[in-house]
């Protein structure tokens, strides 16, 4: 029965992440759905991250090393090189897989055709001491998806339109080659939207699902440990120079060019705050008047998230 099943090429960059990605790659070695490669690109990592990606012992597993980091988006490009699957799908080295993901998502695809790529929710999680704790969905929590049936279909507007929220989908490799498609590091930590937004401008529809079936680790170091750059905001501009975009699609770009500016200006300040720069901190809000209304809007989300964090024994910044 296995080898009537098409093979799905899963890609995992991997940087420094000697505490997670063993999980990581027994998550995918788990699956119901047994027909795939794991290309697993270390790049450049200066802890045991490539020892423990060597101590994996699969024939299925295609272990790659680039000697100097390069960043997450050639990571990723240079396990595109190497896939041979029909399909492919992404995880990140921190990340889980419940068993059944791929069996799951597989199956909608093969029935829809070859004109979609399936994302499922998110389960995010703390990372404590006593390993991943659940906090909830992310598509209620932070993209509020309304959900008639198990999947919808999203056209790029409809994608736009609810924020484009954070997916690891599957899609087709030959979409990737007929289109030579790459990630662009110069927009990371942004260039998996750009090239969701590339994927859509080919001509592909997104199936959602409702169902969980990866969980994301929130890990609020990495996210409070560097000053925010305007990287959503250039990705932005630089789709907005496409010339084949429908006048819906310009307005809904523009309307995200204007919360990404504000999340910017947000991520600023207390970036400022959390590093103990009050005086940068002051500085930055006089210059932006209209942070104090932007940061009474979040206060929900953020006590919220504040509260989930400390009662699971995750830690904050």
């Amino acid at each position: 029965m296995e080898e009537k099943k098409e093979l799905v090429s899963v890609i995992m960059p991997a940087y420094n992440v000697e505490n997670y990605i063993g999980e990581a790659i027994q998550s995918v070695l788990n699956q119901t759905y047994q027909k795939f490669e794991l290309i697993i690109v270390d790049d450049g990592s200066t802890d045991e991250t490539w020892e423990i990606i060597q101590s994996f012992n699969d024939p299925r597993i295609i272990q790659v090393r680039h000697p100097q980091n390069k960043g997450v988006a050639e990571a990723r490009n240079t396990a595109l090189k190497a896939a041979k699957g029909k399909w492919v799908a992404l995880i990140d080295s921190d990340d889980i897989w419940l068993p059944e993901r791929l069996e799951k998502l597989i199956k909608i695809l093969e029935e829809k055709g070859n004109s979609y790529f399936i994302a499922d929710d998110h389960t995010l999680c703390f990372d404590t001491p006593n390993g991943l704790k659940q906090w909830g969905s992310e598509f209620d929590i932070f993209y509020h998806i309304n959900f008639d049936e198990e999947i919808i279909t999203f056209s790029f507007s409809d994608y736009l339109r609810n924020n484009a929220p954070l997916i690891h989908p599957i899609f087709p490799l030959s979409i990737v080659r007929e289109n030579n498609l790459t990630q662009k590091q110069k927009f990371a930590p942004c260039e998996d939207f750009l090239f969701y937004c590339e994927l859509f401008k080919a001509g592909f529809k997104l199936i959602l699902t409702r169902n969980e079936y990866y969980m994301y680790r929130l890990s609020t170091a990495s996210l409070t440990s560097k000053k925010p750059k305007p990287s959503d905001v250039r990705v932005i501009e630089y789709l907005l120079a496409f010339e084949n975009l429908s006048n819906e699609e310009r307005s809904l770009l523009d309307r995200l060019l204007l919360m990404s500016k504000r999340n910017f200006r947000y991520n600023t300040f207390t970036y400022y705050l959390k590093h103990g720069e009050f005086r940068n901190a002051i500085k930055y809000s006089l210059k932006n008047p209209t942070l104090f209304f932007e940061i009474v809007a979040r206060l929900p989300i953020s006590l919220r998230y504040r509260i989930s964090a400390k009662m699971s024994g995750g830690s904050i910044k």
